[in-house]
């Protein structure tokens, strides 16, 4: 088989993907509770796979405190705001970035009625995956909360992931999300990332928990996709606005942005030997 010869990962999904008019495949990442690091994985998902998988936009669809752009050290002049209320077309509020991964930013402190947006943010969505042919992956950084907005975004969505802290408030946050995409929008299946996790042991109890709980009231499946070490100088960084240390970055970050994909891409063929990917920080 041909996919058996395949090196690695991301040759294989820019064989799969190859070709005009192939529909991008849309990750949503979703919470429920803000603080929990959605959005770093968001962006530094949407840079592993810029640099190693194709092309790549990510939506920041929150319309109130935004922050992708800050963590990408960008200043935008139009956003999604912009987009929705009709003052310009999708493609004109997209920004390049130096790496090639493209952004379409959310606002801070904007004053807006969330949930009026929620339809016309839900129709931009199909709008991008029936026209968004450039890009070969749209990762949407979705806003904290379970109301209409997020549900219209988890709905369009090839893949829902979900962001867990081991922390009581996270679970509940987590299941009011899983709970109201599945009796609101028919959603049955989302991933899970565990963050600030101390060992791999302790991504993965937090895990069997958490899916325990969701799976004794709700019919849906939860795949476990992995987990990101709990780490000051992540935290450092988001505070600061400072660049990590590539090294350490690279040694412990990496891995396990390209262990969450692979297992997010659990479909596809075996490979012989994981992505050889270097991170890059979303700070110069």
């Amino acid at each position: 088989m041909f996919a058996d010869k395949l090196l690695n990962l991301d040759l294989f999904l820019h064989m799969q993907r190859k070709g005009d008019g192939v529909m991008p495949t849309i990750i949503s990442v979703a919470s429920g509770k803000g603080g929990v690091g959605k959005s770093s994985l968001a962006v530094n998902m949407s840079i592993r796979l810029q640099d190693g998988c194709g092309p790549t936009l990510l939506v920041d669809s929150d319309l109130l405190m935004a922050n992708s752009h800050v963590l990408l050290n960008t200043r935008p002049t139009a956003d999604l705001i912009d987009v929705l209320e009709g003052r310009c077309d999708w493609r004109a509020a997209v920004h390049k970035l130096p790496n090639g991964l493209s952004l379409l930013p959310g606002r801070t402190a904007a004053n807006v009625l969330v949930e009026s947006d929620a339809e016309p943010l839900k129709d931009l969505l199909h709008t991008l995956k029936a026209t968004a042919h450039e890009f070969e992956y749209i990762i949407v950084d979705v806003p904290a909360g379970a109301g209409t907005g997020v549900m219209n975004t988890v709905s369009v969505a090839d893949h829902t992931m979900v962001v867990l802290l081991g922390q009581a408030t996270s679970f509940v946050d987590a299941y009011a999300l899983i709970k109201n995409a599945y009796f609101e929008k028919n959603v049955t299946s989302f991933s899970a990332v565990v963050n600030m996790a101390k060992s791999a042991e302790q991504g993965k109890m937090i895990f069997d928990n958490f899916e325990r709980t969701v799976s004794r009231f709700l019919p849906v499946k939860l795949f476990y996709t992995g987990y990101l070490p709990k780490m000051s100088e992540i935290n450092s960084s988001s505070v600061h606005g400072r660049s990590i240390d590539h090294d350490v970055m690279k040694t412990r970050v990496s891995p396990r942005i390209d262990a969450i994909l692979s297992a997010l891409f659990e479909k596809v063929p075996p490979y012989t030997e994981p992505c050889p990917a270097t991170f890059h920080s979303p700070l110069p």
